[in-house]
């Protein structure tokens, strides 16, 4: 709930309680230019009164003149702004610290008043007569819980790994290290050296010429065999070394390049973007604390290098050194601002640290200077998502996808994003074109399922989850899923083994254990299910479903004290998550312990 984002505008800071009608959050409002914080209510929407809708529509259609309207009353605080979201309204008022209207209740209180409701009649009141406001009824029997697994055990695919160099750009500088090393060693040796070479030596040379010609139009293994040739006629020559290696990092042979690149090197220490081409090679074998020093080597001899800062910085990013890798991307943006790969990266960076709202301005600058970034889109929309900014996700999840049509993660992921703003049959189509082009993706066939299971498909939603442990027999996960679904149809000694399979995957999984005691709970194991909803506890402090449960368990063992204690904290926890209904239903639980 927290960094969620209204209206592609208001970013939650934290939640100062609730209304008769909903929540009531202190936001930032990020197209300001100084982020000021306000107060936005949430309210429901009149659905049952069809005059309060057209009033609310011409509210909507009129929203200027009525602010302007309701700012000559001078009322206190001032409405700011309203609109409608997911089929819910909110009104935006100005923030004033320790005003009565936006100060915290204490939990299970709210306003007698609700202020939101009363502005909320007042503006209706401009449009016509203001109709009576619509109140959720918070409905729970003792013997009722909420399901953790009711919307899924979901997962979308990480970002896209960090840029890496192309062969095209590695042979581009690599060409110049040929130039260079051999004018170079023309320089050092002197042209009597190249006169007095015996026929070896010419043979040689024949040999590496082939070897470049072979390797600029594409014969990798050509080039190799001449580049091996030169080598056994002249053990001496730095070149064919550097360029036997380049080969072999086109093959994908990473450690024989580092060897060559080594023997480069050593026969030819200045030469620096030897240093560059070891770092990367050592970058794709994944040596990541080599890659490091050598592109460190590069930058102490050329310190204007910008590459070598960039691939520096996402070294210093796959060993989790995060604030070095933004030093040197920071560096590598100075030197280079139109690099969009390093305003990319530093997008990845900031996102790994928790810092969505900024590396979603990297990956927004990066998508500026290479509007056909592919991976950029993704990454933006990935960030867009964890800011609960669902829509924004699809857009550039789409967007990506028209770049990239075969991207079988990016359908994956914009599925999930359809999902949550409750498109589940878009949801579905999109994770059967992912499927399509990937038969093998399971983490497709898990949210598909979840889809299916939200419209009550069992018998889809149960062979979708079922393919996925397949594919992947450890994916816990799926496992959660199809226990959900089992229960649902009343299969609950099914359920029971899925929830336990799962939890010996990851014994660290709270909803596994969370789940599973509820399960228990209808065998009359409730000793049994107390130990699970304890550990689900344990494994993640914040399971207000964990509390809920161990509640309801406590309350049927009689240990009144302990449930209410239980129910006091979900009740907590539901509010700071924004789930009403839920912290209604924990209420009537204390209300009837009480």
């Amino acid at each position: 709930m927290i960094d969620q984002v209204f209206n592609n505008r208001y970013r939650v800071v934290r939640i100062l309680g609730s209304g008769v009608s909903g929540l009531i959050y202190l936001a930032a409002d990020t197209r300001h230019p100084d982020c000021p914080v306000c107060v936005i209510r949430q309210l429901k929407l009149p659905t049952k009164n069809p005059q309060a809708l057209r009033s609310l529509q011409f509210l909507l259609t009129h929203k200027s003149e009525t602010l302007e309207r309701l700012a000559q009353t001078n009322q206190n605080p001032e409405l700011l702004n309203y609109f409608v979201e997911n089929k819910k309204f909110y009104l935006v008022e100005e923030y004033i610290p320790d005003h009565p209207l936006t100060t915290l209740k204490k939990s299970g209180q709210q306003p007698k008043d609700d202020q939101g409701l009363i502005r909320f009649q007042e503006m209706l009141t401009l449009a016509g007569k203001p109709p009576e406001p619509e109140v959720e009824s918070p409905l729970v029997s003792t013997s009722t819980q909420t399901s953790i697994a009711d919307s899924g055990n979901w997962e979308i695919f990480p970002e896209k790994p960090v840029p890496k160099p192309t062969n095209q750009s590695r042979l581009k500088r690599w060409y110049w290290l040929i130039v260079v090393g051999g004018i170079s060693l023309a320089i050092g040796i002197g042209l009597i050296w190249l006169i007095r070479q015996n026929p070896d030596r010419a043979k040689a040379q024949e040999f590496l010429d082939q070897g470049i010609e072979q390797l600029k139009s594409g014969n990798v293994q050509g080039a190799i065999e001449a580049f091996d040739q030169s080598i056994q006629l002249n053990p001496n020559n730095p070149l064919a070394y550097g360029n036997r290696g380049m080969a072999y990092d086109d093959l994908g042979a990473h450690q024989a390049a580092i060897e060559d690149y080594t023997k480069l090197i050593e026969l030819d220490p200045s030469n620096t973007e030897a240093y560059y081409q070891r770092g990367l090679a050592r970058y794709d074998w994944e040596d990541w604390q080599g890659a490091v020093e050598d592109f460190t080597e590069l930058i102490q001899r050329k310190s204007n290098e910008a590459q070598a800062y960039y691939h520096r910085g996402i070294t210093h990013y796959q060993l989790n050194q995060y604030q070095a890798a933004i030093d040197d991307l920071d560096q590598a943006i100075q030197l280079n601002p139109k690099n969009a790969q390093a305003f990319a990266a530093r997008g990845l960076v900031l996102s790994a640290r928790g810092n969505q709202q900024d590396a979603m301005a990297d990956y927004t600058q990066a998508i500026e200077l290479n509007p056909n970034d592919a991976k950029a889109y993704y990454n933006r929309g990935r960030t867009r998502f964890h800011l609960a900014d669902y829509q924004g996700a699809v857009d550039d999840y789409t967007q990506a996808i028209a770049i990239d049509p075969t991207d079988s993660m990016a359908y994956t992921n914009r599925c999930q994003a359809k999902f949550n703003l409750g498109n589940y049959r878009d949801a579905i189509a999109d994770c059967t074109e992912a499927i399509t082009l990937n038969p093998n993706n399971h983490i497709a066939y898990n949210n598909r399922c979840i889809a299916h299971l939200n419209l009550k498909e069992y018998q889809q939603a149960l062979k979708d989850c079922s393919q996925s442990i397949r594919i992947e027999p450890s994916y816990e996960n799926a496992y959660i899923n199809r226990g959900e679904i089992r229960r649902k149809l009343g299969d609950n000694q099914g359920a029971l083994e899925d929830y336990t399979q799962a939890i010996r995957l990851n014994p660290k999984n709270s909803v596994a254990y969370t789940n599973r005691a509820r399960v228990r709970r209808t065998f009359g194991d409730n000793p049994g299910a107390l130990d699970d909803y304890t550990e689900a506890i344990q494994l993640n402090p914040n399971n207000a479903f964990a509390y809920s449960g161990r509640g309801l368990t406590h309350a049927e063992l009689g240990n009144t004290m302990e449930a209410i204690n239980d129910f006091e904290q979900a009740s907590k926890l539901h509010l700071d998550n924004g789930r009403i209904n839920q912290y209604n239903q924990a209420q009537l639980q204390l209300k009837t312990l009480r």
